[in-house]
Order: C-alpha cells, then structure tokens, then sequence
C-alpha cells in the first residue's frame, strides 16, 4: 500500500519561493499597466501636439507647429519674458497672428498665381548672400537652421514680397496736390547746404607724396596717377567722392576742398593735407552753392517720403480684408493650456 502524502510533510520552504512568485506576477501586472499607462500617455500627447490651435480656411496650425515657433522665440528672448504669465500670453497671442497672416499671404498668392521657380529662388538665394562666402551660409542664416529650411523659408518670404508689391504697395497713388502741400509745409527741408565734388588720392607717406607733387606739375593725368597709386577704397571709383556738404569728410578734408573755386584744379600742394592714413591731394569737380530745391526738384523726394508714410496703413487695411473674408478658428484653451 503507497503512503499517503500529505501537505503538512511538505517543506515548508517551498512557500517563500511561492510567495515571491505571487509578489513578482503582481509586480509585472503593475509595470505592464503603468507601461500601458504610459503608452497611452504617449499616444494622448501625440494626439494633443497634432490637433489644430488655428485653422485658416481649412488649413490648420498644429499645436506642435506652434510650440516649435513659441520654443524658438522663447531661445531668442527668454530674457525679456522671463517667465511673466502675461507676457508669456502675449507672446503666445502674437506668434498666433504671425501663424494667421502667413496662411492668408499663402493662400492670396496661390489664389493670384504667384510662383517662384527653381531658377528664380537660385538667383534670389545668390543674391541675398552676396555678402558671404556661400560655404558660410549656415553663419549667414545665424545657425538656426539647416539650409533647406532656410531656403524654404526664404522662398516665402519673397513670394509674400511680390504678393505685397502688387496688390498693396503698387495701387498707392500719390497725388500732385499731395505733393504740393507737402512741399509748401516742409520748405524747410527743402534746403540744400553748400556742396562739392572732388576726386581723391591718397598716398601713404611723404615721400610718396612728394612723387605725386612732382608728376602733377610736369601735368600727368590725375586719374591715372588715382588708378595707379592711391591707397584708399575709392580709387575703384576713380577717386570721385560725389557731391559732399560739410561735416561728411574728415574736417581736414573739409578745411581745404570747401575752399577750393576752380573746378578741375588741384588743391595748393605746398599745404600738404595730412591725416592718420597718410597725405591726400585733390582735385575739384563741381560746386553746388547753397540752395532751396524747387517744387518740381522736390517732388521724386516727396513721392517716396509719400509713399513710405501710406504704405502700413494701405498693408493693414488690405490684410484686415483678407480677415474679413476668411474663416478663422482659434482653439485658445488648447493653445494657453498646452504651453507654458
């Protein structure tokens, strides 16, 4: 006859090794539950960062399009927000009006049929970094961006550019009548100061200076003598600095060329003109005598003084139509809920 077994001869260490089973399957439940917790956290977020704080005619602004613009304001000049609620509101209202005015300018240039091309961008892009190397242009776009982007961006900002030239600022009309009243009320401005021209050569140092001196009285050509040894900027010019009034060039340069009268003579070279950089000679090519600029010599001034003073006011008025006609919606609890 087998023995009967029973649970009170079992080892009574086997329970621990039980209870610690029992402890770790509760424990893996917990961690799975708060994993899915924590994916669904996820998912929530992702859901939240893709519903629209603005839409535009049926084009939406994500809220995570927004934070990355907000997030980037916030890197520039976090030191003028300073975590200020209201400011920070402010901030917030204002990036959401850029966000506005730019999907209004899209969509009236796309509406207008105004495109840039690929061979246009090129030239444009050229252009606008003229002044760098292009192996800079990353330096040139301040660092923020990759070049792509920067390009995108910049792309649209001419197409809002010419959008802007012809449907704002190339329908101001400046009247004759405007221009008139302007210059009966702003003679004043109208003055014009006692001007001349010179030609410019400057050598480094008396000896060279003596040399010039030299060849000028056997009669050698001022220009080629400008060409050929001046050390300054202005000789790719030929030396001409244009019209000048007083207090424009160095008050060395003004002491003797205002002095001069005789148009194509050179300055008294037995008086050296000396400064810091070296000697300088110069040679008189026209005067102006102080003056008041006529109505009619005025008026191209006038026109764009004009022009510059309408043109927000004209802006303003065209985009608050383009407002008025458009359908916006702003979710502002999503927007001032989410960041910050």
């Amino acid at each position: 006859m087998k023995p009967v077994h029973s649970t009170e001869n079992w080892p009574r260490r086997s329970a621990i090794p039980a209870i610690l089973l029992l402890t770790a399957l509760v424990g893996l439940t917990a961690l799975a539950a708060l994993g899915c917790q924590e994916s669904r956290r996820r998912d929530v977020g992702r859901i939240v960062l893709s519903r629209p704080v603005v839409v535009v005619n049926a084009e939406e602004v994500s809220l995570r399009e927004f934070q990355a613009a907000y997030e980037d304001f916030l890197s520039r000049w976090d030191r003028f927000v300073q975590s200020d609620t209201e400011k920070m509101r402010q901030v917030k209202e204002l990036i959401l009006e850029r966000f506005i005015e730019d999907k209004l300018l899209d969509q009236e240039a796309r509406r207008k049929g105004i495109e840039l091309s690929p061979e246009n961008l090129r030239a444009r892009v050229q252009i606008a970094i003229a002044p760098y190397e292009e192996l800079y242009l990353e330096q040139a776009m301040g660092g923020q961006e990759n070049s792509a982007e920067w390009q995108r961006r910049f792309r649209r900002r001419v197409i809002h550019r010419e959008l802007i030239d012809r449907e704002v600022l190339g329908r101001i009309r400046i009247t004759e009548r405007e221009i008139s009243e302007y210059y009966e009320t702003h003679r004043d401005e109208f003055r014009m100061p006692e001007q001349v021209r010179v030609r410019h050569l400057a050598v480094g140092n008396r000896r060279a200076y003596n040399h010039m001196r030299r060849l000028l009285r056997r009669d050698a050509d001022f220009v080629e003598l400008i060409r050929e040894h001046s050390i300054t900027p202005d000789r790719e010019s030929d030396g001409d600095l244009g019209y000048v009034e007083r207090g424009v060039l160095p008050p060395e340069f003004d002491e003797v060329i205002f002095e001069m009268t005789r148009v194509r003579r050179i300055n008294d070279l037995n008086k050296p003109v000396q400064t810091e950089i070296g000697y300088h000679i110069f040679r008189l090519e026209g005067r102006r005598e102080a003056r008041r600029l006529t109505r009619l010599q005025a008026a191209p001034m006038i026109r764009e003084r004009l022009l510059r003073q309408k043109q927000p006011t004209a802006y303003r008025l065209w985009l608050r139509q383009l407002r008025e006609r458009a359908t916006i919606i702003v979710d502002r609890e999503l927007l001032h809920a989410e960041l910050g």
